[in-house]
C-alpha cells in the first residue's frame, strides 16, 4: 500500500510541473502590432526621430530572476541581435512576486491585458508572434527566433518622434509625434502610444537563476493615449540601482472588436487569483492519479 501511495504522489507531482518549458511559435490574431523604439536617456534633454521603415523590431521577453530556463531564451536573443535590427525589452514578473524586485505593476497589468498568460519565459515578436518556453520548435531557439523576425511589419511611410525636456525644478516633459499612413493599418484600428521606462542594467545577485546583471528592464509603462501628437509631464519610477533610466516611445495597434462578438463570446477577464501562470493546469496525469487513488480505496474496502 505504501508503494502505491508513493506512486500516486509522484504522478501528482509530475502533473503540476509548469508547462512553460516548451511551445511552438503562435501567431497572435486578436492583438495588433507593437512598433516604435526611439529612445532617449532620462537624465538629459534630447530629441529622437526615426522613419517608420527604419524602426527596430520589438521583442518583448517575459522573465523572472528565479527562472533558470529564461536564461536560455535571453542567450538565444543575444546570439541573434547582430543579425537583426531589433530591440529587446525584458518584463519581469511582478504581481504575486516575492523573489524578483525588478518588475512593475503597470508592466504586469499591460502583459495580462494584452497576452493574458504570465508564463516566464515568453518571447513576443512585434506583438504578432508569441513563443512560450525554452525548448525550440526547430533545431535551436536561435533558428526559431530568426524565423519569427522574418515576419517584419509593413508600416509604410511615416515617422515616430520623441522629445524629452529635463528641468531642475519639476518633472521632465515628454513630447511625441506619430505620422503614418492609415491605409497601411487594419481597418477600424487605433494606435495607443506609451513610454516604456527602461533601466539599462541592474545588479541583482540574489536571483536563483545564476545571473547577476539584468539588462533592458521595463521599470514602468506610462500611457499617453491615442493622440498622435502631444506633450505631458512624466513622473519617472525609480531605477533599481544607478542612474541609467531610458525613455522609449512605443506604439501599439488596437484591433477593432468584431461586430458579431457578444459579451458571452468575449473571453473572461481573469483576476490575479485565477492567473493560470500561478496555478498550472492539472491535466490528464492528475486525472489518472485520482482514478488510481479511487481504485486503491475500493480495493482496500473490499478486503
Amino acid at each position: 500500500m505504501r508503494a502505491k501511495v508513493v506512486l500516486v504522489a509522484l504522478i501528482l507531482g509530475m502533473s503540476i510541473v509548469p508547462n512553460s518549458q516548451a511551445g511552438s511559435p503562435e501567431k497572435l490574431e486578436d492583438v495588433g502590432w507593437v512598433f516604435g523604439g526611439v529612445y532617449l536617456e532620462a537624465n538629459v534633454s534630447g530629441n529622437s526621430t526615426s522613419s517608420l521603415s527604419a524602426l527596430p523590431a520589438i521583442v518583448e521577453d517575459y522573465t523572472a530572476t528565479w527562472c533558470t530556463n529564461c536564461i536560455q531564451v535571453e542567450d538565444a536573443l543575444n546570439d541573434i541581435k547582430d543579425q537583426h535590427h531589433m530591440q529587446t525589452y525584458h518584463f519581469h514578473r511582478y504581481i504575486g512576486e516575492s523573489e524578483d524586485p525588478l518588475g512593475s505593476q503597470e508592466g504586469d497589468e499591460r502583459w495580462i491585458d494584452r497576452y493574458q498568460q504570465r508564463l516566464p519565459p515568453t518571447a513576443v515578436f512585434n506583438g504578432t508572434i508569441r513563443q512560450v518556453g525554452s525548448v525550440p520548435d526547430s533545431e535551436t531557439l536561435q533558428e526559431d527566433y530568426n524565423k519569427n523576425l522574418e515576419n517584419s511589419l509593413e508600416l509604410g511611410i511615416g515617422s515616430s518622434s520623441l522629445g524629452w525636456i529635463v528641468t531642475n525644478n519639476s518633472n521632465p516633459i515628454a513630447t511625441w509625434n506619430l505620422a503614418y499612413d492609415n491605409s497601411n493599418f487594419p481597418n477600424g484600428s487605433e494606435i495607443l502610444t506609451s513610454i516604456w521606462v527602461v533601466e539599462d542594467v541592474a545588479y541583482f545577485p540574489d536571483g536563483t537563476n545564476g545571473e547577476e546583471y539584468y539588462h533592458k528592464i521595463v521599470r514602468g509603462v506610462i500611457n499617453l493615449g491615442n493622440e498622435t501628437t502631444g506633450s505631458t509631464e512624466v513622473v519617472l519610477p525609480s531605477a533599481y540601482d544607478g542612474d541609467d533610466l531610458q525613455v522609449h516611445l512605443i506604439h501599439e495597434v488596437i484591433l477593432p472588436v468584431p461586430d458579431d462578438e457578444t459579451d458571452e463570446e468575449a473571453p473572461d477577464t481573469k483576476s490575479d487569483d485565477d492567473d493560470d501562470s500561478r496555478l498550472p493546469s492539472i491535466g490528464i496525469v492528475a486525472v489518472l492519479a485520482i482514478t488510481l487513488v479511487a481504485a486503491i480505496t475500493v480495493q482496500q474496502r473490499q478486503k
